[in-house]
């Protein structure tokens, strides 16, 4: 690289004698009119310029305050590794030298006198700066050739006696590695054996003829374990000058093309096999003139010989429905001008005149050749397979029509209009069991059956019905939806009926005046239907089932709300009213029977509140969560009077529970210990209570006097109390709560002789209200 004069070079001087540095900026700019030199006296200010300022090269002593020139260097070298850097000092030693060196200074100067060393001084400058510019000049072309070869879709190698010396990003992709390590690698070490051997033979005729060569495909498998087909182009390649024994390849996949190519010969072989079968039309056009050349049946699918409808043009407008002809058209437009290569249409023929019927016709169209000016198609008749697939969406929309039903009566309805769609018989009724269960009625029907059939077939089972056979024709039934039906003789059948169960509330009777109105099919899809309206059926019964258990829940919830209106105000407002006496009169006067009359008034005070928590919230929760069983149990002992007993906490369950609902359960079960565990009723020393796990949830023990056995199935009952002033609802609380979240509570003796209440069954706890 030649120096250009126009060029600026930006110098950082840096020495802590100021006047030596001006002197040596003026000097080195005199001695080249590129250099632009700025100076700084220490390493500290120079590292902020260079953290501001751009600079092509660093000049700098070594002996300077604070940090040495060395340490300069590292400083500098830990942000810039390739900035030139030039030890310009007058400390010369080997030691120093070296220091430098191991620091990665690029050139290393030694004071002295006059200023003939600014010349060097210079030209040491002007030339790192030439050097550093050509290698970053270098690496960016580098740069810019592997994006270059990376971003090629082909392969792209270089290979020198075995090894990659040049290997692209999909290449690499391909064998699951990387670029890195392809290069330099062994050509024996990535393909297989007789991949490496065939490479290296081309390899050495290239070399030996100096000549490109084209390989016939090869199959190579990734890293994936996909095989691809690639058809690859080795050209000699000189690695230096005058050095040919590398290779240059290039390798196209040519996977996709190959697939094409054997798609449209398979293409060709279904066509020669219809044209010997002459069950398809087998047709080719020339896009250029719109002409069709056919074989096979055209004039049985079209009614029209092929001579007389000469190009696809005229096939659309006199064979093709009408409705279907812009399709036709643009389809065939896309394959002229090239916007697809093959393709599938479905189309409708001309409906007869008389009937109004069509037949559905499929063409598979293929173009052949590169310039896309013939194609090659087949042609099938698909009737039968476009209405078996329309019969099937019309039971697919007639199961959303279901699903949506809300009476039993809209399902009777849906079920005749399907099986007169679906099925196609004229005459059909669906049957539903009387409310009282007295027989089968009609509900909804095309044609009443009754002149015809007479009362329906009785039910004999579960889900079964009776045999039945008519004066108009052999009728066959099916006894179950899951079984096969038995057919009596339906091609000699003028008239034939088909009964299906609707499970055990109801009957589908279909009917059809024409001989073998039943095939196959009909029954697969009259069983699906049937099976159908049978589910529908269970379950509006059971909308309806819900909607009456709603309506009793309402009038329940009505009768608990008044009832708990009469316990919060008519009996509340006179409990005050007494006990607000009450307070006044013991203040007045000393009357042994007084505080008689307070514990009576604070028990029903209890029994008002226990009340009221199982009318107003009873077995409903609110919002669930996680809680810490632990946490909870200690934070309702604090609100719980204990006297001086003692809390044993042995749990590190997580419950998923309403947490003010869940602790109404522990306050209500830690009182009920503390009550009742102590002689008399009353909180006394010494008595324990322990809260621990269990296998399927938790239990609240005390080591008191237990309750008798014969009196353990009595506990959850309202109004049972072993305390005299118990209002007999605490358990009955807790049992409530505890079914709402699912669980179940129970009593038995504890390890010490007291009462143990387990709640069960939460670790598969509800996490939600229930329905």
């Amino acid at each position: 690289m030649s120096r250009d004069p126009s060029e600026p070079v930006r110098v950082l001087h840096v020495d802590d004698d100021p006047d030596f540095a001006e002197l040596a900026a003026t000097f080195l700019e005199r001695e080249d009119v590129r250099l632009a030199v700025d100076t700084a006296t220490d390493a500290t200010e120079a590292l902020d310029r260079l953290a501001t300022d751009a600079y092509d090269c660093v000049v700098s002593d070594y002996d300077m305050p604070g940090r040495s020139g060395i340490e300069f260097l590292e400083a500098v070298r830990e942000t810039d590794p390739s900035l030139p850097f030039i030890l310009f000092t007058g400390k010369g030693s080997e030691e120093v030298a070296s220091d430098a060196i191991s620091a990665g200074v690029t050139d290393y100067l030694q004071k002295e006198a006059g200023t003939d060393q600014y010349a060097v001084l210079a030209n040491r400058i002007l030339n790192a700066v030439e050097h550093d510019r050509s290698r970053r000049l270098v690496e960016r072309s580098e740069r810019r050739l592997r994006k270059i070869v990376d971003s090629l879709s082909h392969f792209l190698f270089v290979v020198d006696d075995g090894t990659y010396l040049l290997a692209n990003e999909p290449l690499a992709a391909f064998h699951g590695t990387t670029v890195e390590a392809l290069e330099g690698a062994s050509v024996t070490d990535v393909l297989d054996e007789a991949s490496a051997e065939r490479f290296r033979r081309d390899a050495e005729e290239i070399r030996e003829t100096g000549e490109s060569k084209r390989i016939s495909e090869i199959e190579l498998t990734g890293a994936t374990g996909e095989t691809r087909v690639f058809e690859p182009r080795l050209l000699p390649y000189d690695v230096t000058e005058g050095d040919g024994n590398a290779v240059l390849g290039i390798a196209i996949d040519v996977t996709e093309r190959n697939e094409r190519e054997r798609k449209l010969d398979r293409a060709r072989e279904r066509m020669q096999l219809a044209l010997d079968q002459t069950q398809s039309i087998v047709f080719e056009i020339d896009f250029d003139t719109g002409a069709v050349v056919r074989h096979g049946t055209y004039g049985r699918f079209f009614d029209h010989r092929p001579e007389e409808i000469p190009t696809w043009q005229e096939h659309c407008e006199k064979a093709v429905h009408p409705d279907d002809r812009a399709a036709f058209r643009r389809f065939h437009r896309e394959l002229i001008e090239g916007d697809r290569d093959r393709g599938e249409i479905e189309y409708r023929t001309v409906p007869d005149p008389e009937t109004g019927e069509y037949r559905w016709i499929s063409a598979t169209v293929d173009v052949d050749g590169a310039p896309g000016r013939r194609a090659v198609g087949i042609s099938r008749d698909v009737t039968e397979r476009v209405r078996r697939e329309r019969r099937l969406e019309a039971l697919h929309e007639t199961t959303q029509e279901l699903m949506a039903a809300d009476r039993c009566e809209r399902v009777a309805e849906i079920g005749v209009e399907a099986a007169r769609e679906i099925l196609g018989l004229e005459m059909n009724s669906v049957h539903l069991r009387d409310e009282d269960d007295s027989g089968l009625v009609p509900v909804a029907y095309t044609e009443d059956l009754a002149d015809l059939i007479g009362e329906p077939p009785t039910f004999t089972g579960e889900g079964s019905i009776a045999w039945r056979s008519f004066e108009r024709g052999e009728a066959f039934a099916v006894d179950d939806v899951r079984d096969d039906p038995d057919v009596y003789d339906p091609d000699s059948a003028m008239r034939s009926e088909l009964y299906l169960p609707l499970g055990q509330d109801g009957l589908l009777i279909a009917g059809s005046t024409r001989p073998s109105a039943f095939d196959e099919q009909d029954l697969v899809l009259g069983k699906i239907l049937a099976g159908n309206l049978a589910t529908a059926l269970e379950q509006v019964s059971r909308t309806q089932r819900l909607r009456a258990r709603e309506r009793e829940l309402a009038r329940r919830n009505e009768h608990l709300e008044s009832f708990a209106n009469i316990l919060s105000h008519d009996l509340r407002g006179p409990l005050n009213v007494a006990m607000g006496q009450l307070e006044l009169t013991m203040a007045e006067c000393d009357n042994e029977h007084l505080p008689t009359v307070q514990r009576s008034l604070e028990r029903m005070e209890t029994l008002i509140e226990d009340l009221l928590t199982l009318a107003r919230e009873g077995d409903t929760l609110g919002e669930v969560e996680s809680v810490d069983l632990a946490a909870l149990v200690r934070t309702c002992w604090r609100t719980v009077e204990t006297g001086g007993a003692t809390l044993d906490v042995r749990t590190e369950r997580t419950l998923v529970a309403d947490r003010s609902r869940l602790r109404q359960v522990i306050e209500n079960l830690l009182r009920n210990a503390v009550e009742h565990g102590s002689p008399g009723g009353r909180p006394s020393d010494g008595l324990t209570i322990t809260v621990g796990d269990m296998a399927e949830g938790f239990y609240v023990a005390d080591d008191g006097s237990g309750i008798p056995l014969a009196d353990r199935e009595a506990v959850f009952d309202t109004g049972y109390s072993t305390a005299s002033d118990g209002t007999g609802l605490g358990l009955r609380i807790v049992e409530r709560i505890a079914g709402a979240h699912g669980w179940e509570v129970s009593v038995d003796e504890g390890a010490d002789g007291g009462t143990r209440i387990e709640v069960i069954d939460v670790e598969n706890g509800a996490t939600r209200p229930p329905d």
